[in-house]
């Protein structure tokens, strides 16, 4: 198993990238989407904005001086003051376009912040935008399980939006809201039923019979696995998520961590990068699944590719780069092409959390 040594860096890179997450939420309270070493920072992103919030809440715990609870707090009340009439948040950047437009995935991911202030600080206007939120979700979506509208490139609704339905169990276990849960289970259906012999969930991609990044692929399986928790259904839906997980165990550790960036519908790898942001999403997936089936194999999987991150990234230099993590590797690869998104270093933080705690179980 890993060595001391190895914990000792994966804790140099969790204080450099939660410092560079702290520093990404500006002054107004949103979180930088990203930074461009030639345009500087960008304008705050709501969506991950919102999900960002636990990360930085627990960053906030491991290092107080850090200023992780007040970046966290700052961003809340920012995403209260631009929220919709309607409960929903808009898509893009903030401010949006022409007025915007309210987004099902971006109000998805902006429900994991507001429950997480609620259950830090036990204040009621967390819960409820939370729940505006959710009922807003719940009401658009058809008997399918699908939402007509509000979608990002696609003409339906993505397989990647299982990481909608997460969040809104989460509000149904906290208000007992039972059209959350029959709402969910509905997405849920849907999703699953997608699920190719060979693992695919079809339609998991941003536009429609095309490669699919690492990046969304594990918002699919993640979504999946925090649902099959919130229902207490891991025998039920843990076989839809495996075969998936199982490939790309197998192909990080035929290619030291490094996986391509995309793969199409017969597994097939594109792009000729790395995604950073999917590597640390799926080391989460499969910790996940090892947590109900113990194999080590696993958890070297997982830290092989939350090393391939570490490896790419600069714990020192200019303040947007230092502790920042690229969209790929090399960067000028075709996601996020030479830019330092947020919801990339969010995901290493949480990866290097949960990685830390399984390998110290072994020690």
């Amino acid at each position: 198993m890993e060595s001391l040594p190895t914990l000792r860096r994966y804790r140099r890179h969790l204080r450099a990238t939660g410092r560079w997450l702290v520093r990404s939420v500006r002054p107004g309270g949103g979180s930088a989407a990203y930074y461009s070493p030639l345009a500087g920072w960008s304008r705050p992103y709501p969506e991950t904005t919102g999900y960002l919030i636990p990360t930085l809440l627990r960053l906030g715990c491991e290092y107080p001086e850090d200023g992780g609870e007040d970046a966290a707090l700052r961003a809340g009340r920012w995403l209260l003051e631009i929220q919709r009439p309607e409960g929903a948040w808009s898509g893009g950047l903030h401010p949006p376009r022409g007025g915007g437009r309210p987004s099902v995935f971006n109000t998805g991911q902006v429900l994991d912040g507001m429950l997480a202030l609620y259950r830090h600080t036990g204040d009621p206007r967390w819960l409820q935008a939370a729940a505006r939120g959710a009922g807003w979700l719940a009401a658009g979506m058809g008997a399918d399980g699908l939402w007509a509208g509000g979608d990002y490139r696609a003409a339906g609704t993505p397989s990647y939006y299982a990481h909608v339905l997460w969040p809104m169990l989460e509000v149904w276990k906290e208000t007992g809201d039972e059209r959350l849960l029959g709402a969910a289970r509905r997405g849920l259906d849907a999703v699953v039923a997608r699920r190719a012999p060979n693992g695919v969930i079809r339609g998991w991609s941003f536009r429609e019979g095309k490669p699919a990044v690492t990046h969304v692929i594990a918002y699919t399986l993640r979504g999946i696995q925090e649902c099959a928790r919130l229902l207490d259904a891991w025998d039920e839906l843990g076989p839809a998520v495996a075969p998936a997980l199982e490939r790309l165990v197998r192909r990080s550790e035929l290619a030291g961590g490094r996986l391509p960036g995309a793969f199409d519908d017969e597994w097939r790898a594109h792009g000729g990068y790395v995604c950073l942001t999917g590597n640390a999403q799926l080391a989460l997936c499969i910790l996940l699944w090892e947590e109900h089936e113990p194999d080590l194999r696993l958890v070297s999987a997982a830290a092989r590719l939350v090393d391939a991150v570490c490896d790419t990234q600069r714990t020192g230099g200019p303040a947007g780069l230092r502790g920042g993590v690229a969209g790929s590797s090399p960067p000028w690869g075709g996601y996020m092409r030479l830019r330092y998104p947020n919801w990339a270093a969010k995901y290493l933080c949480d990866a290097l959390l949960r990685l830390e705690e399984r390998v110290r179980a072994e020690l």
